[in-house]
């Protein structure tokens, strides 16, 4: 009796885990979030361009892309943080991206670092060179994981 109680409980914990992952990626974004799913000339926040997300994704298909596009913390777009927001700029030493952004399967671990650093050991890149106001050049590697 005590081995059928623990099961069903064990099963009762999965099932509640999964309804509730399903139910976190279908509804709205968490606060300090954005996506990545614009593709017009001008996007309004939470909802950012796409960017290379496509290209490291599916391969540059826009239109598969969009059918599960990234979301991210703020905190990994550095430029959207606090000294940075009204500049769009990275302060000295400071890289532009830094953290992960994720899809229903797929966890995007991203770094955008000055052109002259060392890659990150085992990561692909480096796409989308970018020169900014402060005069540094940022490249972009990522690493996929799945979820």
């Amino acid at each position: 009796m005590k081995t059928l109680l623990a099961s069903a409980s064990i099963a009762t914990l999965l099932v509640s885990a999964a309804v509730a992952w399903a139910g976190y990626f279908n509804g709205p974004l968490p606060p300090n979030h954005h996506i990545h799913d614009c593709t017009a000339a001008h996007c309004d926040y939470p909802h950012l361009g796409v960017g290379f997300f496509p290209k490291i994704l599916t391969g540059g298909d826009v239109q598969a892309y969009l059918l599960d596009p990234a979301e991210c913390n703020d905190a990994t777009d550095k430029s959207l943080l606090p000294p940075n927001d009204g500049t769009a700029t990275p302060t000295e030493n400071q890289p532009l991206r830094a953290g992960v952004c994720y899809t229903s399967t797929t966890l995007i671990h991203l770094r955008s670092i000055d052109i002259n650093d060392p890659a990150p050991d085992g990561w692909s890149g480096p796409i989308s060179p970018v020169k900014l106001r402060n005069g540094v050049t940022y490249v972009t590697y990522w690493l996929l994981t799945p979820r």
